[in-house]
């Protein structure tokens, strides 16, 4: 329901744009001097008065031939329509000129005559170009300092020459400003969509996907492109300092390709043509269209950063890959529009210090100019925006971060307008890509708010229960409808009474329950031993649960913002109720679990309170067994560490009590851990639960995989924590395929 509301909000969306824009861009929709050669005479005769100019002292031109001009050529002149299509050598001569001079260039006559038409008499259906054109051929050529046009004239050749020059350089810069802005923005959007279109693919067919993981090419390929680490093996950890994390290797080589693509299109293909009836210096036209080419990339590129930082993206739903993987495609694009944008405001304020040009006098008189400092202005914010979006900042002022983040952005986005409009109009179809950024944003914007109305509509409440000996709360919502929600999945959490309506967090979905349903009976919590009470261990009451209405559960560590919060409110009361807003379901795509759907064995390595990110596929492994020990899985093993041994106790009550055949390990890290056992896997089934064991101490993540490796037996290994543990999971599943086993990795995780 949600995806295919998008796409027509979106398909909406983007029409409008090309219904705004009229014409689209310069050689898609716009063509720039496609009557070169008729444009040129128009250009090259078209500053000469005529006898019937008019200036601005008023006085009758006519019969004005012979008499000396010399006092009115300082006068303004203004030629009307009228005088243009009434006059006689204005016509001839630039008839003849179309004619001698677009035969030359093998213009069709037809198209004379249209250019004619548009050209000289302003697109009146008369006099025709026929009509026009002189009896007798002029033979004397314009002088190239000619202020009049008094009879027809030949137009003077070196002046032709160099507005056809002029005028065709500049138009062949314009289109290939656009034609590499297409074929960059193209090749990102084409990379994202054939690669969804393969996971498409694989999913539907999962005979596919198996016959895959069993070539031997294909597990070369996973192991030295598609699985590990650029270098090392951080991913999804942080880099020392906090300076931000290393893309995996398919993803910088993605990134790689992207950024070699923007330095190439940024720099090739520039051409020059002198003289110039523009440009007084070849390094200033060269400015220009440098200028002009980074320009137009930048803002290709700030439309894909806008696409790719959406929550909605439809390209998540069709790649199957994460938000944290486009999250970090967004730093990068909106990275490099942020240098071209750079670049084109270093290269035109390089251009007034040209030969021929006033240096500091002219550029200060054209920075007077709104639309250049509107351009200032954009350029400035996207730095800002750029520069705030460190990772140390983001982590410690993440709610400061977004909120400067979104106030920039729009600043850049305002400014790029009011920079292009009202200097160049609609003309070169440069606000199209504003159109397109402009229709992203209202695009995601619109499917949040449609989430948030399907799913609160009526409004929605939340039973908020801390777990005792833990920082950990369980918060049970009631929307108005589970539809769309599944396994692997995370929403949007809004807290209304905390006074910051506008702050939303994502929240893994541990349990989904549609109203009516029958939920799994909590066991009731065990009875503490007198050792278990000199050890001071608290086990968390189990909350009763209300089965007639629709529920969604989350277990949230409170860490700052809205969970302080809430923390905060549970210090009176164990439990709370309060409003919520639910934004989502996102994620938990078919084409993202697909190993998991082929797998004989699938194995979580969960970490801390990442174990949400588990608990959906155990409730939908639960589900495919409808309490038999069949199905496509054959083993579903659990391998779970965390610091409070009150949590585990929450959990496997509330939670894995109750399903058949799914195997557990428990390891406790803190210092309070109690209740521990020698080394033990076993199948929790009824009251077997109870005498679980638990491990004292850090999960050997390499052991345990090894552990589950089988010879022909598919394996997929679930990894959901810290990122220093999803990191090292992965580097053992890309020994496990060098090894010769069939083992995939599915990194649940989220990076700021």
């Amino acid at each position: 329901m949600g995806r295919s509301i998008g796409l027509l909000a979106l398909s909406y969306l983007i029409a409008n744009v090309y219904a705004q824009t009229g014409s689209g861009i310069i050689g898609f929709g716009i063509s720039l001097y496609p009557d070169l050669c008729c444009q040129a005479c128009h250009d090259s005769l078209s500053s000469l008065y005529l006898n019937c100019t008019t200036f601005s002292s008023s006085m009758d031109m006519s019969g004005m031939e012979g008499m000396s001009m010399s006092g009115m050529d300082m006068q303004m002149g203004t030629t009307s329509p009228d005088c243009y299509a009434s006059n006689t050598p204005w016509l001839q001569t630039m008839a003849y000129c179309i004619q001698k001079n677009c035969n030359a260039h093998g213009y069709p006559a037809d198209k004379q005559a249209k250019c004619f038409s548009n050209q000289a008499v302003g697109g009146a259906p008369s006099p025709t170009f026929e009509e026009s054109l002189p009896s007798v051929a002029p033979t004397t050529e314009l002088a190239s300092d000619a202020k009049w046009l008094n009879k027809t004239s030949l137009v003077n050749q070196a002046l032709y020459d160099s507005t056809y020059g002029t005028n065709g350089e500049f138009a062949r810069s314009e289109y290939l400003h656009t034609r590499y802005s297409v074929a960059l923005y193209l090749t990102v959007i084409g990379v994202c969509v054939i690669c969804g279109v393969w996971a498409q693919l694989t999913s539907a067919v999962p005979v596919l996907h198996k016959k895959l993981q069993s070539l031997t090419f294909w597990a070369k390929l996973r192991q030295h492109v598609f699985l590990p680490a650029l270098v090392g093996h951080r991913r999804l950890e942080p880099l020392p300092g906090q300076i931000g994390y290393l893309p995996s290797r398919t993803l910088s080589i993605f990134i790689a390709i992207y950024i070699v693509l923007n330095v190439v299109f940024s720099a090739v293909s520039f051409g020059s043509y002198q003289p110039n009836i523009f440009f007084l210096s070849v390094g200033f036209e060269l400015c220009e269209y440098v200028g002009n080419r980074t320009g137009t990339l930048s803002l290709v590129n700030a439309s894909i950063a806008i696409l790719f930082a959406g929550r909605n993206n439809l390209l998540i739903a069709l790649t199957g890959w994460s938000q944290t993987t486009f999250l970090t495609l967004h730093r990068w694009s909106a990275r490099i529009a942020t240098l071209q944008a750079i670049v084109h405001s270093i290269v035109y304020t390089m251009a007034y210090w040209e030969p021929g040009y006033a240096g500091y006098s002219a550029y200060a008189a054209k920075v007077a100019e709104p639309f250049y400092w509107w351009g200032i202005i954009a350029t400035i914010a996207m730095s800002l925006a750029t520069a705030f979006a460190v990772l140390p900042f983001r982590i410690r002022l993440y709610e400061t971060f977004l909120a400067i983040h979104i106030v920039l952005v729009v600043f850049a986005l305002v400014g790029c307008w009011y920079h292009l409009v009202p200097h160049f109009g609609f003309a070169y179809g440069y606000q199209t890509w504003l159109y397109i950024c402009f229709a992203y944003w209202a695009f995601e914007r619109f499917a949040r708010l449609v989430r948030l109305a399907f799913y609160n509509l009526g409004g929605s409440k939340a039973e908020v229960t801390a777990i005792p000996g833990s920082n950990v709360m369980q918060v049970k919502v009631h929307p108005r409808s589970v539809t769309g929600f599944g396994p692997g999945q995370h929403s949007f959490l809004y807290f209304p009474a905390s006074g910051k309506v506008w702050e939303s967090h994502p929240f893994s979905v541990a349990e989904w329950r549609a109203a009516g349903s029958a939920a799994p009976n909590a066991s009731t919590p065990a009875s503490p031993t007198d050792e278990t009470n000199k050890k001071d261990v608290v086990v968390s009451l189990s909350e009763p649960r209300n089965q007639d209405a629709a529920s969604v559960t989350f277990l949230i560590r409170a860490h700052s913002g809205a969970t302080a919060w809430l923390q905060r409110q549970l210090v009176s009361s164990p439990t709370i109720t309060t409003s919520v807003l639910t934004e989502g379901p996102y994620a938990g795509h078919r084409a993202t679990h697909q190993s998991l759907l082929v797998a004989d064995t699938v194995l979580c390595v969960i970490g801390g309170i990442g174990i949400t990110g588990a608990l959906g596929f155990i409730q939908q492994y639960a589900s495919a067994l409808g309490g038999e020990a069949s199905g496509k899985t054959k083993r579903f093993v659990l391998a779970w560490s965390v610091r409070e041994m009150s949590l585990i106790e929450h959990v496997r009550q509330n939670f894995l009590d109750n399903v058949p055949g799914l195997e557990c390990s428990f390891y406790c890290t803190g210092t309070n851990s109690s209740d521990v056992s020698k080394p033990k896997e076993t199948s929790l089934n009824g009251s077997d639960a109870a005498a679980a064991g638990v491990t004292l101490g850090r999960m050997d993540v390499g052991a345990v995989i090894r552990s589950h490796l089988e010879m022909d037996h598919q394996t997929t290994v679930l990894v959901c924590g810290p990122g220093q543990m999803a990191d090292e999971a992965t580097m053992h599943v890309v020994n496990g395929v060098r090894d010769g086993f069939k083992v995939d990795v599915i990194e649940e995780a989220f990076a700021w």
